[in-house]
């Protein structure tokens, strides 16, 4: 806002100069009607993409960790909450939320899986509209149509590990739980109701999975940019330490994948790891024993370096305004699940970098850098700086260095949908012919033999393991045998 034209200067110092406006946006150029059928179609198109790729290639059926599910829904049967089974740690997550949800769906929809990833994409759209609200609630100003990239980006179909696989309900609990986190802590005025549902949200996806714990750092991310009093930042920390300390209580660290060392005694490799993973966002599936595709690691290295300049630029300097800070706060958040994938899964090789699963959250990173960019930076009056200095650090990073990042940025999504729509429907496609396999072998159970149990329904599990599951979702009628023709 500027100030009143008649306000008086006083003597003793400089009087300050409007800046002058901003170059007129290319939307400004183009007729409304126009403008509101580019924003409807740039958001629909997105999430009707999403949900045909659910309803073409989903099946009802139980694949490996979530025949573990099947355990909870058992002993349920004998007590509807039975703590030991909701609280049991599966790998290296707490499922406390997504068990309660399984027990939910056992006894209304006979465990119906399509059921669950329906609920998901549920979330997904909630989580999504959640964000782009929250930064518009900053920004007022920007258009709608700015806003078609970051549901391009969530919706993308190189998430298909996660979109036709029931279990990962849990992940996209912990993304809507940070979305919720993120609109009730960035409210304009936060009140102590406002910090409790953001409290309430980030203990929620704190116990769905790992990850959810990276929502304490998001969140004390934004406290920090607006502002927050004192009292409020005190009570945010304590009860994300509250949380992690409940989480690691009686944590047995060899579940999942040990590090054995190999992360601190291999730190170039491990280094490479981080940015293929961060770079996998097409959805380029490695070969198990292959060594990187090098397109890959550069893609990777281009986004890591725009995320340093989105930290440099926006996220050091408080904004308590802004949406900046909302889009510095998912690059915090994904940034730091790249760092737990790395820790966890490195001994894997790049293969389990390029795993489809884990894009959803790879996706964070250039959604938080475009949510983050679509203003012009804070810096402030640089007063500790020269003034002839001053105004070429200005023009670097709020000039030129701005168009470059943004010019940067729309390759890499334009990147990400060229390689990614194609490369995920194709290998959404190959996981439905799986799927369809699978269904055959657990209705046959009793007679596939053990590589082929092994093959299609749990490559980890022990076959006589995966029997006992099956036959007690026959005896139960729980998913594809809840009476539903199979393929």
């Amino acid at each position: 806002m500027t100030g009143r034209t008649d306000t008086p200067v006083s003597p003793l110092r400089e009087p300050e100069v409007e800046s002058p406006p901003g170059p007129a946006r290319w939307i400004d150029r183009l007729d409304p009607r126009l403008v509101n059928v580019l924003t409807v179609v740039g958001f629909a198109l997105p999430v009707l993409g999403y949900f045909w790729l659910l309803r073409r290639y989903s099946l009802n059926v139980l694949v490996s960790d979530q025949l573990s599910d099947l355990t909870v829904i058992g002993h349920s049967y004998t007590h509807l909450f039975d703590w030991s089974s909701l609280w049991a740690q599966h790998n290296e997550n707490r499922i406390f939320f997504p068990n309660l949800l399984v027990v939910l769906l056992g006894h209304t929809t006979g465990f119906n899986v399509q059921v669950e990833e329906y609920l998901a994409a549920a979330m997904l759209v909630a989580s999504t509209a959640l964000l782009i609200w929250s930064h518009k609630r900053r920004s007022p100003t920007t258009p709608w149509l700015y806003y078609c990239p970051v549901a391009i980006l969530s919706f993308s179909v190189v998430q298909y590990g996660n979109t036709l696989w029931g279990f990962q309900m849990a992940w996209f609990l912990v993304l809507v739980s940070l979305a919720a986190a993120v609109a009730f802590v960035d409210r304009i005025n936060l009140t102590w109701l406002a910090l409790i549902g953001g409290v309430l949200a980030g203990v929620v996806g704190s116990f769905s999975s790992l990850q959810g714990l990276l929502i304490w750092p998001a969140g004390l991310v934004l406290l920090y940019h607006r502002r927050r009093p004192l009292r409020f930042v005190v009570a945010w920390v304590v009860a994300g330490s509250a949380s992690v300390a409940l989480y690691f209580h009686h944590f047995d660290a060899n579940a999942g994948a040990p590090l054995h060392g190999y992360l601190w005694h291999h730190p170039i490799q491990a280094a490479k790891f981080y940015l293929f993973a961060v770079g996998d966002v097409v959805g380029v599936l490695q070969r198990p024993r292959g060594e990187g595709n090098d397109a890959i690691l550069l893609l990777g290295a281009v986004i890591f370096v725009l995320a340093l300049y989105t930290i440099i630029v926006y996220g050091i300097r408080r904004n308590p305004e802004g949406g900046s800070p909302i889009g510095v706060a998912l690059l915090c958040f994904g940034l730091l699940f790249v760092c737990t994938l790395t820790g966890g899964r490195i001994i894997f090789g790049y293969a389990a970098a390029s795993q489809s699963r884990y894009t959803t959250y790879d996706l964070l990173i250039p959604i938080g850098i475009f949510l983050a960019l679509l203003e012009r930076p804070c810096l402030g009056k640089l007063t500790a700086v020269p003034r002839s200095r001053r105004r070429r650090i200005e023009t670097l990073l709020e000039g030129r260095g701005l168009a470059l990042a943004r010019w940067v940025l729309s390759l890499v999504i334009v990147a990400q949908v060229a390689v990614g729509l194609p490369y995920g429907i194709d290998k959404a496609r190959f996981n439905y012919t799986y799927q369809v396999r699978s269904v055959q072998v657990m209705k046959n159970i009793d007679h596939s033999p053990d590589a082929l149990v092994q093959y299609y329904l749990d490559v980890f599990a022990p076959a006589p393991y995966i029997r006992r599951q099956v036959r007690f979702a026959q005896l139960h009628h729980l998913s594809v045998f809840a009476g539903r023709p199979g393929p």
